[in-house]
């Protein structure tokens, strides 16, 4: 099973408090390798992938924050026009729900990272192998 441990932090939503979050990551030797935030009117969730999970997570409790663990896949896709839709195509027709996603520049030429919160996680790591969509491992994701 290729899935990807992935931590959500939840956070006040007020300035500075994303930059806390990052500065104990960054000071404790933790890269970030993606983030995303989504917000609203009082708190936010920062989902972060970091080289290091179960320390991010030890020291982000330690410092306060309420944090989990969520498994994701993340692919490794085709940076041009369609694939994307083609990816969701796939999942709509096998009633696969995309609860979130983001993306992420790759350092290999052409190909992108998307990262895929699903309704049945197990169910698309088939169909993506099925229809050759590379699902990049913990340590290959760390690597990028």
């Amino acid at each position: 099973m290729k899935m990807i441990k992935q931590i959500s932090v939840f956070i006040e939503n007020r300035p500075g408090r994303l930059l806390d979050v990052v500065e104990i990551i960054g000071g404790n030797g933790i890269n970030l390798k993606a983030l995303s935030l989504a917000d609203s009117s009082d708190f936010g969730i920062a989902r972060l992938i970091v080289k290091g999970t179960d320390e991010a997570v030890k020291i982000l409790k330690h410092n306060g924050f309420t944090v989990s663990v969520t498994n994701i896949l993340a692919a490794l896709i085709d940076d041009k026009p369609g694939t994307l839709a083609g990816i969701l195509k796939i999942l709509a027709q096998n009633d696969i729900n995309v609860e979130y996603m983001y993306g992420f520049a790759s350092p290999i030429e052409g190909k992108a990272v998307m990262v895929f919160k699903l309704s049945d996680l197990d169910k698309a790591q088939e169909l993506f192998d099925k229809n050759d969509i590379t699902l990049l491992s913990q340590e290959e994701i760390r690597e990028i």
